[in-house]
């Protein structure tokens, strides 16, 4: 399952941390950021961290068990409905 989110701000560390945490709650899933040809995995601190200072058209990927959940919750967290 892939959706898109326009990340309205410049990612910091606070988000990215937000967003590897989202993603670690779904064990049975794969999830993935594609931002500007490169191709993050979203449970990764080290990969995710590319994000920083980035902002724009981002793609996420997730395939498995609560894909649908797991891209609602990481959507709300670009969009900073999550605290």
């Amino acid at each position: 399952m892939k959706t898109y989110c326009f990340l309205q701000e410049k990612m910091n560390s606070r988000t990215i941390s937000k967003l590897v945490h989202k993603a670690n709650e779904f064990e049975e899933c794969q999830i993935y950021f594609e931002f500007d040809n490169c191709q993050m995995n979203a449970k990764s601190m080290l990969s995710m961290s590319k994000l920083s200072g980035m902002a724009g058209l981002c793609c996420i990927t997730a395939q498995g068990q609560d894909q649908q959940d797991s891209l609602e919750g990481i959507r709300q967290i670009c969009a900073g409905k999550l605290v």
